[in-house]
Parts: C-alpha cells; structure tokens; sequence
C-alpha cells in the first residue's frame, strides 16, 4: 500500500474517532480527552489511536473507558469508511505528550519558576 494512502486513511480515522470520541458519555472520561494521532498497520488490520488527557483525568480510567467503548467507535469508522476491513482499535496515551509535559516541568525547574505563576524566584 501507498505511504500516501497508508496517511490518507490515517487521517480520516482519526478525524472518525475523534468525532466519536467527543461524543462519548463515559464517567471514566472525565476532562477532555483528545486524540492526537493515528497509526494504521500495513495490512489495515490494527490502528493505534493516540489520544490526550487534559483538564484532571485520571489516565487508567480514561484508557478502560475509550478501551470499552472501542467496538462502538470501531462500527462507526466501518460504517463512514470504504475499507474491506475495519482495523480493530486500540487506544494508547500519547507519548509525545507526556515528554513535552516533561521538558516544560524541566525547563521551569531550570529557570527557577516555582510554579505559582506570579513571576518571583
């Protein structure tokens, strides 16, 4: 399959998703959860979903609810796509995230920011 393709499809699950997603009504999802990105396997059979975690969610209880409410987003990708199969789901909290939380926590460690934003080291 075409790279070019491979990313066409790549994005439109995730435009998929991420509708889906927002519309969910999982207690678990509590804050707003965000998918970042999407990953196809060669054969189109899996996809990875990326997704965020803003506002005060607990990440484990975010990841069971999308987890759980995968077949209903998967049917609803099958029924908007044109793909023989429709990859089965799996979500994943992207890392990217994480690592840029991480270098922001360092560079304000670094700078001397205390954290309570009045601007005094």
């Amino acid at each position: 399959m075409s790279d070019a393709r491979t990313r066409k499809i790549e994005a439109r699950l995730k435009e998929i998703v991420g509708d889906e997603v927002a519309s969910l009504s999982d207690p678990r999802l509590k804050g707003l959860v965000t998918v970042t990105d999407v990953r196809v396997s060669p054969n189109l059979s899996h996809a990875t979903v990326f997704y965020s975690l803003l506002a005060g969610g607990d990440p484990q209880e975010a990841r069971e609810g999308l987890q759980s409410a995968a077949g209903r987003i998967q049917a609803a990708v099958g029924a908007q796509t044109r793909l023989k199969r429709t990859p089965r789901l799996r979500f994943e909290p992207d890392p990217a995230v994480e690592r840029a939380t991480r270098i922001q926590r360092a560079l304000r460690e670094v700078s001397g920011e205390d954290g309570d934003g009045d601007g005094t080291r």
